[in-house]
């Protein structure tokens, strides 16, 4: 084999060496979503009015913390939520996103509450505990 032909397939296994583990590093998911009514957070007395919302994987090596968003990413979160996985069987992966609400029974208006999201062809998020971020208190409602 010639030095040529050697430069070359080292610079090809170096070329897909390196481009492999660049394929391997975990993706954020950014979750766009729109509230048509006020909703409340779970596990707080928090209640958002209606608008445009992201949901955001903030570190990608820490899959279960997201950052939620009032309006745009401009601005500080209204709160974090620490979520865990909704698996479902392959055959039945959610073909479509879905904000996961139900009804506050316990509020005479039953207030929707956040419980969770799908994802389209992947597996969905459960809320677990939510922590409202104290600056951004003012612009949100606290139920009485």
């Amino acid at each position: 084999m010639t030095i040529r032909k050697c430069s070359l397939a080292l610079v090809f296994l170096l070329d897909t060496a390196l481009f492999s583990a660049n394929g391997q590093v975990p993706q954020q998911e950014k979750i766009p979503f729109d509230a048509h009514k006020t909703f409340q957070l779970k596990g707080t007395n928090i209640l958002l009015p209606p608008g445009h919302y992201i949901l955001f994987q903030i570190k990608p090596n820490d899959r279960y913390q997201f950052a939620l968003y009032q309006g745009d990413m401009t601005h500080s979160p209204v709160a974090m939520s620490q979520a865990v996985r909704i698996y479902y069987s392959l055959g039945k992966l959610p073909g479509k996103a879905q904000m996961l609400m139900e009804p506050d029974e316990s509020s005479p208006q039953n207030t929707p509450v956040l419980e969770g999201w799908n994802v389209p062809g992947d597996y969905g998020w459960e809320v677990m505990r939510v922590t409202p971020k104290h600056s951004e208190i003012g612009k949100v409602q606290t139920k009485r």
